[in-house]
């Protein structure tokens, strides 16, 4: 025990106390239980699919006719020719839906940034499409991209700008579905990057002002290096949705013109419960294209990183 002399006393030295609050303890208890129920609910389902895709499990030669035959699942997958279409489909879809939808909802985020009149009418009118679930805004399409019948042909053939067939044409149905899908989830770019813009602290804009910096100068310089964690977000998130995409190629060209709008989900669905009913097969496409999905994820992040 070591000595401390105070005023010519000396008083024994107390280590501080190490240990643990009961409260803090008696917290991470009360934790377990939904824990337990998370864990069992994630890794249950993920466990048991890594499992059932070792085995031949096809519910069009019988329901209870399970046989395992190890890789043989993963093999044919690397063999298959549509399930690797599916995959560039769903690239192309991705790149082109959130090239268009990054680029659109940053101008709008920029105007409705500033104070105007009218400002909140159109926020509400962005955030319009959120509102309506995924079958409901397909649906809605189809009807208006039909060739002969649809308004939005019928206001070309008006305008003598021809009227194309959107949702038939391999060269167009990829691009047709880049585009619904930007109208539909542009408003989500939108309210993140909106976050960001209102969120930027004043000064750094009025000294700009002061210095007689343009619009454009104050954006690259001032603007953007803040509001690029907010972008980084904004992408990350869309990536993910969009690598994901089912009811929009289901419901508006159901993957055709032969296959040139299949996505990966809907093949998988095709695979699985949608037609051929093989469950084995399907659950080993599913659980490579999440292997996938999370590797573009990855590669996407660390490459923003790089350039923040």
């Amino acid at each position: 025990m070591s000595l401390q002399n105070t005023g010519g006393r000396s008083l024994p030295y107390r280590r501080a106390s190490r240990k643990a609050d009961p409260k803090k303890v008696l917290g991470y208890v009360y934790l377990i239980p939904a824990l337990l129920i998370a864990a069992g609910m994630i890794l249950y389902p993920l466990l048991y699919g890594i499992y059932t895709s070792f085995f031949q499990w096809n519910w069009m030669i019988g329901i209870d006719k399970i046989r395992f035959i190890g890789l043989d699942n993963y093999l044919r997958m690397m063999k298959d020719v549509y399930f690797w279409n599916a995959l560039k489909n769903t690239l192309i879809f991705s790149v082109l839906s959130l090239g268009i939808e990054f680029a659109i909802g940053l101008s709008c985020a920029l105007l409705l940034n500033e104070k105007i009149r009218g400002s909140l009418s159109f926020r509400t009118v962005m955030m319009f499409p959120l509102m309506l679930s995924d079958i409901v805004a397909a649906l809605m399409w189809r009807m208006m991209l039909e060739p002969s019948s649809g308004v939005i042909n019928q206001m070309l053939t008006l305008l003598h700008l021809g009227a194309p067939d959107w949702l038939g044409e391999k060269s167009l149905v990829i691009l047709t579905l880049a585009l619904v899908d930007a109208w539909w989830q542009t408003g989500n770019i939108i309210i993140i990057l909106l976050a960001g813009l209102q969120s930027l602290p004043v000064e750094p804009l009025e000294m700009t002002r002061v210095d007689g910096a343009n619009r454009f100068q104050t954006f690259i310089y001032v603007i953007w290096p803040q509001l690029i964690p907010y972008a980084k977000t904004a992408l990350i998130f869309r990536l993910i949705d969009l690598l994901r995409v089912f009811a929009l190629s289901w419901a508006i060209t159901g993957g055709g013109p032969v296959r040139a709008s299949e996505v990966s989900q809907l093949y998988i669905y095709t695979q699985g419960m949608g037609k051929y009913l093989d469950i084995g097969y399907s659950i080993s496409l599913s659980l490579t294209f999440a292997l996938i999905v999370g590797l573009l994820v990855t590669l996407v992040n660390r490459g923003l990183k790089e350039r923040a």
